[in-house]
Order: structure tokens, then sequence, then C-alpha cells
């Protein structure tokens, strides 16, 4: 694994596991699902302030980074919770479905998500590559109390 890797991981105290073909792509599969993504208008933001957040760049592109996982921070961890993080991480891969001129980094990304254990949220994502390659990378996260209401 690479160095950049090893210091998402422990950053965002999650653990990964499964066939990473590409540490790149698992890179930005995590920087992906963990660079907040600017809330809309219509999100509930978990503080409640009025800071929607988002990542300064996206003032300069067209399509925004990130993802909206931050939202559920102070969540419960429930099923409906569970299949919101789903969502979000559908979301926040989907631009790797898209041919921005190099061409698309993957034919398909499936996301599954799982609470395996007591305040745990696993997220499994399946990318099948262009070349029919498949990589998985599990991403799971303890859902601590100082994250709940």
């Amino acid at each position: 694994m690479s160095i950049l890797l090893d210091q998402l991981k422990q950053q965002l105290n999650i653990i990964i596991d499964g066939d990473l073909v590409d540490s790149s792509v698992a890179e930005l599969v995590l920087i992906s699902l963990f660079t907040d993504s600017r809330a809309s208008d219509s999100d509930e933001l978990p503080d409640g302030s009025s800071d929607l957040r988002g990542w300064p760049g996206d003032t300069y592109s067209t399509t925004p980074w990130g993802g909206k996982l931050w939202l559920l921070k102070r969540e419960k961890l429930i099923s409906d919770v569970k299949n919101l993080a789903v969502k979000y991480a559908e979301n926040a891969l989907a631009w790797m479905l898209v041919d921005a001129g190099d061409g698309i980094m993957a034919k398909s990304v499936s996301v599954v998500g799982s609470i395996p254990r007591i305040n745990t949220l696993a997220l499994t994502i399946v990318i099948t590559k262009s070349d029919n390659r498949t990589m998985t990378v599990s991403v799971s996260q303890r859902w601590e109390a100082q994250n709940a209401v």
C-alpha cells in the first residue's frame, strides 16, 4: 500500500481491505468519499449551522468533488442512515463512470452498505475497470458515541 493510503486510513480512522488491484484507485475512492462535498440548500446540516462546507476547488470546476457522508456524522446508525450512506457513496464515486476526455475510469461502480457490528458502518465498493478487472475496497468506520446526538 502507498504512504498516502496509509495516512488516509489513519486520519479517517478506517479499515480498508479487499483486492487492491491499484492503490491509486483506492486513494481516489477514499478522497472521493471523505472529501466534504458542498451541501445543498435542502440538506439538513448536522450541527445546525449554515456552513455548507465543500472543497474550495469546486469553485473552478463544473463537477463537484467529494461526498456528503459528513452530513451523517451526528446520526444514529440505523438502516435508513446506512442506506443514505450508500447513496452518498454512489454519488461521490459517479465521476468514475464519466468520460472527461481520457476515457472512463470504471465501467461500473457498486456500493453495498452494512452494519457488521454494533456501531460500525461498512461500505463495500466494487469497481469494474474498463478492462473488466474488478477491484473491491471495503471501508469500515466505527460510529462512535461522539458522532451521535
